[in-house]
Parts: C-alpha cells; structure tokens; sequence
C-alpha cells in the first residue's frame, strides 16, 4: 500500500508541476466557455423562450428570459463536467506515455513493486486529479450562476451530481490508459489528446445539441459513454431549472425538449432510463479494464 502511495503522489506531482499541460488539459473547457459565451449560449436560450411564447400562452417574457438562461448555463455546466472528465484524465495519463518513452517505467518494472501496482497508481492519479478539477470547475459555476441571479441546486442534486463525477473520472480514467498501452511517444500521444480534446465537444453534443445533428451521427453517438455521462448530469443539473422554465407546458413538449438537447437520450423506441446509462457507463469501464489485462498478458514484459 505505501508503495501504491508513493506512485500515487509522484505521478500526481509530476502533472501538476508541468503548467502548460494542466493548460491544456483544460483547454477544451476554455472553448466551450467561449463558445457559449459569445454565440451558442444565445442561440439556445432563444430556443427555449421561442418554445416558451409558442407553447405557453401568456407569459411573463423577462421572467422565461431569465429562467431560460439559468437552463442553459446548467445545461452548459454538466457538458463541461464531462469534457473536464475526459481531458484531464487523458493529461494525467500522458505521464505514464512520458515514463515509457524516456525509460522511466523500465526502471518501475526493475524494482520490488508489482506491475498491477504501477498500473493502478497512474489511474488513481488520473482519478484524483480528475476529481478535483471537476469538482473545482462545479464549485466555480455555481458562483457565477448564483451571482448572476441563478438558484442553488439542492442538496440532493448536489450529491448525485458528485457522484456522478467520480463516475464518469473512474470510467474515462480506465479508459485512457487502457489507449496509453498502444501509444509509444509522447509527441503521439499530444497529437492524440489534441484531437480527442477537439471532438469530445461533438461527440458529447455539447457544441451542437442532438436536435442539430444528422440522425447517423446521432445515432452513433448513443453508443459512446461521453454522450451518456453528459446525459446523466444534464439531467440531475438541470431538473429544478426545467421544472421553473417549462412550468405550464405540455409534457410532450417538455420531453421533446430534453431529447433534443440530449438531456435524455432515446436508445430505439424509449428514451433510456437513468439506471441504464448508469449500467453503461459501468460496462464500458469493466469492459476497458478488462481489455487492459488482456493486453498487459500479451505485450511482452519489457513493453509493458
């Protein structure tokens, strides 16, 4: 356990310490900020005061303004929980990409500690930073959307939206390093995070809402985790805004509304239930973990 320790606390140094990659880390946090701020963010609360003057009769327009934006900044923070939930993992991980390409994990292998050991620890590491940056970024919206005139979440949305947290950061933790095992340099393994760090805003329909994409796109998108774990905090984030914004409205429309903005997700004919995304998320973590045993068997001991 000490030595597990140890490892844990050295690769988590070895990321903090390095500015430009806690950066970047989280730069696709800073574009999706920038792009609700200066054009998208708009668009969808227009969207939703649009449905508001068509579906609600008369209405008090300032205050659908004001519970629409409250929505939609609620809506852009659980997109946010999740790109941090990838992006951060994947830096974090970077190190074990750094630690193979400069003979640093030869010299792990050489000494008394288990190989399950090393593995585990740069995961933890991913797990422990990854929630922290989460849970930094969450704590930082809600000021800003009480300063802004927002409603504090309650605390039980509260606590399923940590827990939600450390859900998705274990799930992509175990993941990415299950893509470190293929990667060999380190400069491959930037070009990978740039890319990776560009799409997770579309595959999480987080620059474009579900409602906006082809139906093959959308369709594809349903069967990969980052559009599930975005789905399950949409959803415990943005309930009490929902229920303030639509208030008055048909469900139908209130319904179509949650699958258009991928709230809700429609696997076939039904819309999956939250315990089924949940499940999910749980096999695709099971299913990298065990992917990463098979792998770590096959790969010869001086490549492991």
């Amino acid at each position: 356990m000490k030595k597990f320790v140890n490892l844990t606390k050295r690769n988590c140094r070895v990321f903090l310490r390095d500015r430009a990659a806690v950066f970047f880390s989280l730069l696709a946090m800073f574009i999706v900020l920038m792009l609700m701020g200066v054009f998208l963010g708009n668009m969808n609360e227009e969207n939703v005061v649009g449905l508001l003057k068509e579906y609600g009769g008369v209405r008090d327009a300032a205050l659908d303004k004001e519970n629409a934006r409250e929505l939609v900044q609620y809506w852009t923070l659980a997109g946010i929980l999740v790109v941090n939930a990838v992006t951060v993992t994947l830096s974090v991980i970077g190190s074990r990409v750094t630690d193979a390409s400069e003979g640093k994990l030869a010299s792990f292998y050489s000494a008394p500690v288990s190989r399950s050991v090393i593995a585990l620890s740069y995961v933890a590491s991913a797990v422990l930073i990854g929630i922290f940056m989460c849970v930094l970024t969450f704590a930082a919206a809600l000021c800003y959307i009480v300063a802004t005139g927002g409603e504090l979440l309650g605390m039980e949305a509260f606590i399923k939206i940590l827990l939600l947290i450390v859900l998705n950061v274990c799930i992509f933790s175990v993941i990415m390093y299950l893509l470190a095992l293929f990667i060999k340099s380190a400069s491959a393994w930037s070009g990978m995070a740039t890319v990776v760090g560009t799409l997770v805003g579309f595959v999480g329909a987080i620059y474009l809402p579900m409602g906006y994409l082809p139906d093959g796109v959308a369709m594809a998108l349903k069967y990969i985790p980052i559009l599930h774990g975005a789905s399950l905090l949409r959803e415990v984030c943005c309930e009490s805004a929902l229920a303030r914004t639509f208030d008055g409205l048909p469900a139908q429309v209130v319904s179509e509304y949650k699958e258009y903005m991928g709230i809700r997700v429609k696997m076939g004919e039904n819309l999956a239930a939250f315990s089924f995304q949940v499940l999910f998320l749980l096999g695709c973590g099971i299913l990298a973990f065990i992917m990463i045993i098979i792998v770590q068997k096959r790969k010869p001991i001086s490549d492991r």
